[in-house]
């Protein structure tokens, strides 16, 4: 059997022919398929053979965009017939076979399409303008896409070029600010292992709060994927458009989409980026003198009346020393954070990709490396045998092909392929327990952090770590994460059983592997003390070295190994139906049947989930729109006779614009639009305790013994619920969309849930049954509910032919209230009852500070504090109760949760010229906490805004106090939450900035480029807030915590 070979050349100019590139690609689109359509140099360019019609005639043509440059790769087609062709690197094209009374359509991605009559015409110059709207046109939604204008749920979506100005190294961070209605909040910058928790509008139940993501249609994970491989993501918001994921779809739905090729001259880009990366905030050092000052105006704080023998810790020789730094060997100086952290540390990122469309295959493929460096710096007088050092690595690969399997392109494959490859390398101490030991290390805890002999010091058998030794000898901690993603699918246009009908088959399979390995290494601890008989010959102290601590050793490094292994798979078949009956009404659905099963590495047992999914949707003119989704699925989480359920929601929409009656304002308003929905949704993330229907048994102790006593014994952890079901959630959607001027749209969305079926633990359930209440089964007893609203604006205008200015903004509001939790009722003698119900998930808690005591009589006159008795310049608490008695009845609601009640974002873009710059500016506010202890208390560490603590020559003096009275150990101001402590956490931040400039196009061509861009962009680089003590980030408030990143980037981009 003979394989044809058809080649296809497309008007293409002969300087094309012989590029390297172009030789490039049709390589790769050889190797992809046999049914491939390849394109090689030295071909002999013909055309196929068409049928043409008598008088036709020869075109040919420019297209340019508004500055004048050339458009490579735009089709140019007489409309109507499948004679086409595409631009070449020069922008110019040749048509044969026209008529005079043809239609040329011409059209290019993120250009307006154009129509042109051809008439007597032989030679056309077309201009393109940019399609400011091209991304809204069409929108992923579940299980398929629709046409904004016939959207009846809420959905947001964002494309890949607001993806890429963001350096982050998480996709999750990139949507922070982007899209109504989503809260994005980073609580942990280390690489390998940032954390970004996501919430779509706010909190709606106190368990599993996660949105649903997908991936081309299937569950997995977003936070390692290449945001050079996103086309745009979708987010879904209320229940219509949450409906066919059923008992999934309470949380919302977050809808990834990977690009595909969509280039007809096939393109290859290459991005490198080089920065470096900063803490966004650093925390404040003090110099030893300033610390020991503070430690002895603390001990007089705590000893005001002072006996004869007694002193404080510091001697006025000793603060001399402190302050001439003359004997650092005794009296030392350290700033441990600077010397054991890198101030900057470089971050890199590399991707090829390869972006073709030929007659029969289209592909996509991306390579990318991404590096991040870590802040702990090590001893570079260390030559160890190991690598300690912090850092990330991580490779990305995705190739996406799409094959059509028939010479009428009704049946069609595709083939998705990705893995990603992560390397997190550093020592051996964890992250949490490095940092604060770190930041609570004393200046002036000794005089370095070794002996002459090199062993490790610490300040004394009291203190328990060396940072230094943790970062430089404890060895190092490697894990390497594998991750493989494949899907395929085909797709069958039924038409000629019933046009419009068509079916598609996808099945998916990913697999995870986590290699852990641990070097651990120990070391002698030591410590430095001054004998008090002998004397250096320059007359200073002397100093000897003892070892302490016998139980730790200098030992040699050991290894260990561990893995972990899961895997899914996903199954899903799909019958479509769209069609357009008498050009008015349009009819589509969707069938979906879906089983999938997942293992995870902890678990035996695999967690499967399958049911079915439905949509129907009629439009009007495209005038009026009704459409109608369910879902039916369900768990193995519940017993069998509650494991399915229904979940069915309505919703319709009304363009007034494209009323008769409007069309005398459309010059003005070109789009007014109301839509609503209603519907039921479920949520089946019920915490990590599987089978909860079920006893739960556990044998205690194990093991047999001779005696009376046999120790092999049983236990029941909890009691099951065989009436446990998912959680049910109840939401309305009411949405108006307005367009002005064709430049300018508004959207505004109120929204209302109830949730109910909440999974809580009986707390009013009396103790006299005789059961524990921990081993009292679960019930679906909690009920909650939120409101809020979305409000987005956007202004997408050409100015001038050179100027491009786009803006979007948008404003974000919830609010929910625990209507009922089965809370325990405080007695009469409480200032609240209840410290959940009628209040916020998350409300925080704690006492109304109103100032400090200025003196004892004013403490003695005062309501009496229960425990330890206030000193002057302690925090004064508001009796609430008027018990005339401070305790924690008096405590009371303060500030607000830890996800904020009102989020913002406003982008800005300008194009001029070859120049462009974009800014994202993202803000959260009513948000609150305190710092997570030790935090900034005093007996941890002291910090520079501890210089500004209460004493009383600085309250006579009206002078600014930052901090209570200090204190040696915990104070009566720091046993409770606090007004004081708990700090607004309202922010403005500057999250992206990118500046870029495009050389001219006949620049490019001197290299054979499409596009050649040079940018510097950054993300995290100024925050405006009004936290009280700024060591600390408003989104990461733990010293165990490593905090966020500020990036500067430079990067630059080819195109071929």
């Amino acid at each position: 059997m003979k394989t044809k070979i058809h080649y296809f050349t497309g008007g293409l100019s002969d300087s094309y022919w012989s590029r390297p590139s172009f030789r490039l690609s049709g390589l790769i689109l050889l190797l992809g398929s046999s049914l491939l359509v390849p394109i090689t140099a030295g071909a002999t360019k013909s055309s196929m053979p068409m049928a043409v019609e008598q008088q036709t005639k020869k075109i040919t043509g420019t297209v340019t965009d508004n500055s004048g440059e050339p458009i490579i790769g735009a089709t140019v087609a007489v409309k109507g017939t499948k004679n086409a062709t595409v631009t070449d690197v020069d922008g110019h094209f040749t048509l044969s076979g026209v008529t005079n009374n043809a239609v040329l359509r011409i059209s290019y991605i993120g250009y307006s399409d154009q129509e042109i009559g051809i008439g007597k015409q032989s030679t056309i110059s077309i201009v393109l303008s940019q399609d400011t709207k091209a991304l809204d046109e069409v929108v992923v939604v579940a299980y398929g896409a629709q046409k904004k204008t016939t959207l009846t749920g809420a959905v947001a979506a964002i494309g890949t070029r607001e993806l890429k100005q963001s350096p982050a190294a998480n996709l999750a961070v990139t949507l922070t600010g982007r899209l109504p209605g989503l809260i994005a909040i980073q609580r942990s910058g280390e690489p390998g292992r940032d954390v970004t928790n996501l919430y779509m509008r706010g909190r709606g139940t106190i368990n599993g709060q996660n949105p649903l993501i997908l991936v081309d249609g299937v569950e997995r994970d977003i936070t390692s994927l290449d945001p050079n491989e996103v086309d745009n993501v979708s987010i879904l918001k209320d229940a219509s458009s949450t409906a066919l994921f059923g008992v999934r779809g309470a949380n919302g739905v977050i809808l990834v989409t990977t690009k595909r090729g969509t280039s007809e001259i096939p393109d290859i880009s290459l991005t490198a980026e080089t920065g470096w990366q900063t803490f966004t905030r650093w925390p404040s050092q003090i110099d030893s003198y300033d610390w020991a000052l503070l430690k002895n105006q603390a001990w007089h704080n705590d000893h005001p009346n002072p006996g004869v023998t007694d002193a404080p810790p510091y001697s006025a020789y000793a603060l001399e020393r402190y302050r001439l730094g003359d004997q650092p060997n005794i009296y030392s100086n350290h700033h441990w954070v600077d010397e054991l952290t890198n101030k900057w540390v470089p971050q890199t990122r590399y991707n090829l990709t390869l972006n073709g469309k030929g007659a029969n295959v289209n592909y996509f493929v991306n390579v990318g490396y991404l590096h991040q460096g870590g802040q702990f710096k090590l001893d570079k007088s260390e030559k160890p045998s190991y690598d300690a050092k912090k850092f990330m690595d991580r490779y990305n690969f995705r190739a996406n092909l799409d094959v059509a399997l028939n010479a009428r392109k009704t049946l069609k494959a595709f083939l998705n392929a990705a893995g990603t490859f992560e390397t997190v390398n550093g020592p051996n101490e964890e992250t949490l327990t490095l940092l604060t030991n770190l930041l609570g290390k004393w200046p002036n805890i000794q005089a370095g952090p070794t002996t002459p002999d090199g062993e490790v010091l610490l300040g004394g058998s009291s203190y328990q770590y060396s940072p230094w030794a943790q970062i430089n000898r404890s060895g190092y901690r490697k894990e390497t994460r594998s991750s493989v993603n494949a899907t395929f699918g085909m797709s069958y246009d039924l038409g000629f059983l019933l046009k419009g009908l068509s079916t598609k088959l996808t099945a998916s399979y990913d697999t995870q592997s986590i290699n852990y390995l641990v070097g651990k290494k120990g070391y002698q601890y030591w410590e430095s003390v001054v004998d008090p008989n002998r004397k250096n010959p320059d007359g200073s102290d002397y100093i000897e070295y003892h070892r302490i601590r016998t139980d730790y050793d200098n030992t040699p490094l050991s290894t260990s190994k561990s893995a972990t292994f899961a895997s899914f798979y996903d199954l899903q078949w799909q019958i479509n139906f769209n069609r357009t009956f008498n050009e008015k009404h349009t009819v589509t659905a969707l069938l979906l049947a879906q089983k999938q099963s997942q293992i995870k590495a902890s678990d035996v047992l695999p967690f499967n989930v399958q049911g079915l999914a439905t949509r129907l949707t009629y439009a009007y003119d495209d005038k009026y729109i009704a459409e109608f989704n369910a879902g039916y699925n369900g768990s193995e989480q519940f017993a069998p006779k509650n494991r399915y359920g229904f979940f069915p929601s309505a919703s319709a929409a009304w363009n007034i614009s494209r009323e008769k009656f409007f069309e005398k304002w459309t010059n003005v308003v070109d789009k007014m639009k109301l839509r609503v929905s209603y519907g039921l949704v479920g949520n089946d993330k019920i915490g990590n305790t599987r089978f909860l229907y079920l006893d739960n048994v556990a044998r205690s102790y194990g093991g047999y013994s001779p005696s009376l006593s046999n120790n092999n014994t049983i236990q029941e952890l909890f009691f099951g619920n065989p009436n446990l079901k998912w959680e049910t959630a109840k939401k309305l959607n009411v949405g108006f969309e307005l367009g002005l001027w064709k430049y300018f749209n508004l959207s505004f969305d109120i929204f209302s849930e109830r949730r109910d079926n909440i999974l809580i633990t009986k707390n009013s359930t009396p103790s006299i049954i005789g059961v524990a209440r921990s081993t009292i089964a679960p019930f679906n007893l909690g009920r909650v509910k939120n409101r809020g609203y979305e409000l987005e604006m956007s202004f997408n205008k050409t100015i001038t032919k050179d100027l491009l200015i786009m803006a979007k903004a948008n404003l974000n509001y919830n609010d929910n209230e625990v209507v009922y939790m089965d809370e325990l009722k405080f007695d009469e003698t409480y200032a609240y009852p209840y410290h959940q119900t009628g209040y916020s998930i998350g409300q925080q808690w704690g006492m109304i500070a109103e100032g400090f005591f200025k003196d004892q009589d004013e403490i003695n006159a005062y309501a009496k504090y229960e425990g330890q008795q206030p000193r002057p310049g302690d925090l004064k608490y508001k009796d609430v109760n008027g018990d005339n008695i401070i305790n924690q009845k008096d405590l009371s609601p303060i500030g607000y949760s830890d996800v904020p009640k009102y989020t913002a974002g406003l982008a800005l873009s300008i194009t001029y010229k070859n120049f462009d710059i974009s800014a994202l500016f993202q803000g959260a506010f009513n948000v609150s906490g305190a710092v997570g202890a030790p935090g900034p208390y005093e007996w941890y560490d002291f910090r520079e805004f501890h210089k500004k603590a209460w004493t009383a020559e600085r309250a006579a003096a009206g002078e600014e106090i930052l901090f209570p009275a200090l204190a040696l150990a915990q104070s009566p101001s720091e046993i409770y939450n606090s007004t004081f402590f708990n700090m607004d956490r309202s922010y403005i931040r500057l999250k992206n900035l990118e500046i870029g400039y495009t050389l001219p196009k006949n620049w490019s061509r001197a290299i054979n480029a499409k596009v050649v861009r040079f940018y510097v962009n950054g993300y995290n680089l100024a925050t405006w807030d009004k936290m009280k003590f700024k060591d600390w980030d408003p989104e990461v408030m733990d010293n165990s915590t490593y905090p966020l990143l500020k990036v500067w980037n430079i990067g630059l981009n080819v195109t071929f």
